[in-house]
């Protein structure tokens, strides 16, 4: 076990042996920041939630977009950022050895046409207003989300339909104001619960319907604050509750008493085997892993709906492998190291921005299915790996290799990222 202190805030934190060969099998260095401060840069570049009314820089039409107006960034519409339109290679640049690479890259990013809003456009459907969404139809300001028809006001909720309000959570129907639920249909303010229907007001239920008020409940039919009442009782109470503002305040109130009673999971982990976190299901080897499902050796990684392995240091991310330090990357991706927003997948990206698809790719922004490519540049195979390895000792020398992308290179505000809801200033 190696002590080290992060290079941002003096903090100590450890390198595990299983760390040292997780580097190792990537040929990365050891990082030099702590993982909060690691996951306060990646989520400094992630805009989640924050739209505008803008205009579309190639064809000038009205757009839905994540930058302003007055962004310094040139920026286009869903369709004109796909279409043929444009060329990304046009942008592209030599390396200079005499500078740091960041520096380059940077000015990589404020020439390349930026994406407006980071979408699948092409599985999308009637799903103007939201953002990280593939996979949506009839959908309204939702975020960070996947698989949904006819949702609104949600975020981290996958595989769901006619959901509202819904936070961190998969496969809901019909459900208003729901947290950390999975597999629940036509259920109000839960939290914590699973496989649950027609309830209202209830914490930790598991495979529970018409309960109203309820904590911690266990296959349990016709409950009302954790007491049974036959069928009828049940319905009667229920309609009366909502029915009168006094007595259904009266109501909450004895919920909240019931929820203080009762203890409380440590973590909340659904078919998870020798892992560490919270709001994780089906996973197994993950550590300080958070809101997500079907993972396996994975660490420091969030918000991630499915088929995830071996992979570190990872915000935002779907059927990826072998990957480290990255934000909104996979779809698929496979040896994936220091990138955001890869979109439609890769394999083999370094240092790489809004990319669609593609492989073999180093520092590159905006290209679409590329390969061999170094600062939006192409290059023959032999010639590609040669410059990939002299630019990989370039940045050793002046200490970029292994870093993430510095926050000052983000192209929003602090204040619209996510990175201030977790880490505020």
């Amino acid at each position: 076990m190696q002590l080290t202190h992060c290079k941002n805030c003096s903090q100590p934190f450890k390198i595990a042996p299983e760390d040292e060969r997780f580097y190792k099998k990537l040929k990365v260095p050891h990082p030099t920041h702590c993982p909060d401060c690691r996951l306060q840069r990646r989520l400094a570049f992630r805009n989640e939630r924050n739209l505008y009314n803008s205009t579309c820089a190639l064809c000038n039409k009205p757009m839905i977009a994540l930058f302003p107006e007055d962004t310094p960034f040139t920026v286009y519409c869903q369709n004109c950022w796909w279409s043929d339109k444009w060329e990304p290679h046009k942008y592209a640049q030599e390396i200079d050895f005499d500078r740091p690479f960041f520096e380059q890259w940077g000015e990589l990013f404020h020439k390349v046409p930026m994406l407006g809003i980071v979408n699948d456009r092409q599985s999308l459907v009637n799903s103007d207003y939201v953002n990280y969404m593939t996979d949506a139809k009839n959908c309204y300001l939702c975020f960070a989300a996947n698989y949904l028809e006819d949702c609104m006001h949600s975020d981290y909720i996958w595989e769901s339909k006619d959901t509202v309000d819904c936070s961190n959570g998969t496969a809901l129907e019909l459900c208003y104001e729901c947290t950390d639920c999975d597999k629940c249909y036509n259920c109000n303010h839960l939290t914590n619960s699973q496989s649950c229907s027609d309830c209202t007001l209830g914490y930790d239920l598991k495979n529970c319907h018409n309960s109203f008020a309820c904590v911690q409940l266990r296959n349990a039919r016709y409950y009302f604050l954790n007491k049974k009442l036959n069928k009828e009782e049940y319905k009667k109470r229920v309609a009366k509750t909502l029915s009168d503002p006094t007595l259904l305040e009266q109501t909450q109130k004895e919920y909240e008493k019931l929820t203080y009673k009762h203890p409380r999971e440590y973590t909340r982990q659904l078919r998870c085997e020798n892992s560490t976190g919270d709001a994780i299901k089906n996973c197994k080897n993950c550590h300080d892993c958070f809101e997500g499902y079907g993972g396996e050796d994975l660490k420091w990684v969030i918000n991630f709906p499915g088929k995830l392995k071996d992979c570190y240091d990872i915000s935002g991310c779907a059927r990826l492998e072998l990957s480290i330090e990255g934000q909104a990357v996979g779809l698929p991706g496979y040896n994936i190291r220091y990138c955001h927003t890869i979109i439609n997948g890769g394999r083999d990206m370094t240092y790489c921005a809004f990319t669609d698809g593609g492989r073999e790719q180093f520092g590159c922004v905006g290209t679409k299915k590329a390969k061999h490519c170094i600062l939006n540049k192409q290059y023959s195979p032999e010639e590609y790996k040669r410059l990939c390895k002299k630019l990989i000792a370039h940045m050793t020398e002046t200490g970029e290799w292994g870093e993430f992308f510095p926050a000052e290179l983000s192209p929003f505000k602090y204040e619209e990222t996510v990175a201030n809801l977790y880490f505020p200033l």
